[in-house]
């Protein structure tokens, strides 16, 4: 009889013979990540409403884009992103380009259309010629003053047979309306009728709302704000409750402005931000005011949760900034932060940053921080994944204990990166508990409720340095005992 495998205990002994009990060590939690930055905003193409994990400069370029002409590229000039996702928000009226190309008696053969909708299509040029052996040979090209995508050859391509010839294009989309005849051979035709269309507030919020799924990101921003959009991102901020979100004014607001709006921008999570400062840099040769809001996701999106985004050191992340609008007082600047308003600065010691690192959130003292929101859906997060491993698992003292180990490990994991501050570091107490035995009881436990409490110092952030000194001719300094 050969080897049996199982790791059901009770076939060990259902018969005489040898049993394989193979099992994988005990999972560990793996920190997520948290510089993921999701722009919705307004490019010449691309799919609509469909959040798009972009890799490249040259695959954004390729899927989107590349004219400076609509405020998504805009936004993203002159920074960087840990990572990025793209919704494109286009007009519900934006229509694709088209043109139909008829066989040489009249007839209506194949009609090509732009593959994304707007008047970027009507860029799009098509030619047909004779096919090397076969049909037609059918040349694609992008005429368009910023064309990145290469032309696109088609050969011997028969017309009863089309098929899935044209499925990988990334300029058109090919129906074939008739199969009685070739289409006749036709110079460099420009496709037609694509439009832009007006795009709407609501057509934001569709975009808006396709972001809200769940560990999609962890930064949301918009190209552009206005108060009906901030609404939208509220909403959306409140429905999936795993996102950092940006707002921000019009480049023409003032810092009274900002204020008022964002009085009515708060939760009680302390998810949104409130961006203020339009922020100046070159675009195409020109220097432009920006929305604040994408240099504050760009920085965030860089560093580390558990950083502050106003430490100075963050300068480096804002080398495309060229200037501010608005050079503020010390007592705006204090408006400003106890309105709960992240607003830029410019130090002339240091350079551009944020002047202070705060959410709309200021109700609650100990939530009025970005890095403390940043800090706790990482560590939250974190947990959240590796817990799914124990889903429905046997509520058994082992495996409560395993659960507990591997939260420890994680927290000491990230306390040697320094991402959290270690029990040396407190002064009465400890920095972390992981509990997991005063809340299960045997009611709970038989139940099936399984209660991990979790406390979790983190590390605050050098806001206010104060220096008490005392300088002067009569000052005697003396050993204290």
């Amino acid at each position: 009889m050969g080897i049996y495998r199982s790791t059901n205990p009770t076939d060990f002994n259902a018969i005489d013979g040898i049993v394989i009990d193979e099992t994988a060590p005990p999972p560990a939690i793996g920190g997520v990540g948290t510089g993921m930055a999701i722009l919705v905003g307004q490019f010449e193409r691309g799919p609509i409403a469909v959040p798009t994990l972009i890799g490249s400069t040259g695959e954004l370029q390729e899927t989107f884009g590349k004219s400076d002409t609509f405020s998504g590229n805009v936004a993203l000039k002159n920074k960087k992103f840990s990572g990025l996702t793209v919704v494109r928000a286009a007009a519900s009226a934006a229509a694709a380009a088209t043109h139909t190309f008829q066989s040489a008696g009249a007839v209506n053969i194949i009609t090509f259309a732009a593959l994304y909708k707007g008047a970027y299509g009507n860029s799009i040029q098509v030619t047909i010629a004779a096919g090397t052996t076969a049909g037609s040979k059918y040349t694609i090209h992008d005429a368009s003053a910023n064309a990145v995508l290469a032309d696109e050859v088609y050969d011997n391509v028969v017309i009863t047979a089309v098929g899935s010839t044209f499925a990988a294009s990334k300029l058109v989309a090919v129906t074939v309306v008739a199969t009685s005849a070739e289409p006749a051979t036709a110079s460099a035709t420009n496709l037609s009728t694509g439009s832009d269309g007006s795009i709407a507030d609501t057509d934001y919020q569709t975009a808006i709302t396709a972001t809200e799924v769940e560990g999609i990101g962890d930064i949301l921003f918009l190209d552009a704000s206005n108060s009906t959009r901030n609404g939208y991102l509220k909403t959306t901020a409140a429905n999936t409750q795993d996102k950092l979100v940006i707002l921000s004014g019009s480049l023409s607001d003032a810092y009274t402005d900002a204020i008022t709006a964002v009085g009515s921008l708060r939760d009680s999570d302390g998810r949104l931000v409130y961006a203020f400062n339009p922020v100046q840099t070159v675009v195409a040769g020109v220097s432009t005011y920006t929305d604040p809001a994408s240099w504050l996701a760009s920085l965030i999106s860089q560093t580390a949760p558990n950083v502050d985004p106003a430490f100075a050191g963050n300068t480096q992340y804002l080398a495309g900034v060229t200037g501010l609008k608005y050079t503020l007082s010390r007592a705006a600047y204090i408006a400003l932060k106890n309105a709960g308003v992240c607003a830029f600065e410019y130090d002339a010691d240091i350079g551009f940053k944020v002047k202070s690192g705060v959410v709309t959130q200021i109700s609650d003292t100990s939530k009025l921080t970005i890095a403390r929101r940043r800090m706790a859906d990482y560590l939250t997060k974190s947990a959240g994944k590796f817990l799914k491993a124990y889903q429905n698992a046997v509520n058994s003292l082992d495996n409560r204990n395993a659960v507990k180990a591997a939260i420890l490990n994680f927290v000491q994991s990230n306390e040697t990166l320094g991402l959290l501050p270690k029990d040396k570091e407190v002064k009465s107490g400890k920095a972390k508990l992981v509990d997991t035995d005063s809340l299960n009881t045997d009611t709970t436990i038989g139940q099936g409720y399984f209660y991990v409490l979790w406390k979790q110092r983190i590390y605050s952030s050098m806001r206010y340095i104060v220096v008490q000194a005392q300088i002067g001719e009569t000052v005697v300094v003396t050993e204290q005992g």
